[in-house]
């Protein structure tokens, strides 16, 4: 009598090369992903300038609302031709010129414009996020802030030459390779 073997058609050749395959990939790429790596330049800032990962939790918070802010500011004027003030921005409800909880968490910063499409926000407490400058006459957000307290609003923070000169920084909110830094 003659026996043969004949072997189930379950797929078990089949799945051993392919977790075979699977494992050669994976290690080819663990092996070859270090070498892959591009390094990013790193250009240092102006004396002027801070970077966005060199900042506090109080004023990433507020940073963000500014941005924000600084979208519906562009709509409102693209609207009506005109830049709101403080006073009308908070009466749309748009944050950070709201007095709200979040207002005085963040620092009661009293907000009030400084010229066409620009508004400081001084810090009244203690404690939460610098004053800060946002500049919405771009298309990007141009925001500066200062952590003194108690300071005296001058007609020339308008200017950016001005500012830097009474110790704001400009805020570096991208890498320093597209990055819109003044060079004042």
């Amino acid at each position: 009598m003659i026996t043969q073997k004949v072997r189930p058609d379950n797929g078990s050749r089949e799945g051993k090369w392919v977790a075979l395959t699977i494992a050669g990939i994976l290690a080819c790429a663990s092996v070859l992903m270090p070498l892959h790596q591009v390094d990013s330049p790193h250009s240092d800032v102006f004396s002027h300038q801070v970077r966005i990962t060199d900042l506090h939790q109080e004023e990433l918070g507020l940073i963000a609302e500014l941005k924000l802010a600084h979208e519906e500011l562009r709509d409102l004027h693209a609207e009506s031709g005109s830049w709101p003030d403080a006073q009308e921005m908070a009466s749309l409800w748009i944050a950070p010129f709201v007095q709200d909880q979040n207002w005085k968490r963040k620092g009661s910063h009293q907000w009030q414009s400084i010229g066409d499409g620009i508004y400081l926000g001084i810090r009244q407490s203690e404690q939460g996020a610098a004053s800060m400058i946002l500049d919405s006459r771009q298309s990007h957000a141009d925001i500066w802030l200062i952590d003194a307290h108690g300071f005296a609003p001058t007609p020339t923070l308008s200017e950016e030459s001005h500012r830097h000169q009474q110790g704001w920084q400009q805020l570096i909110l991208s890498s320093p390779s597209s990055a819109h830094p003044s060079h004042t």
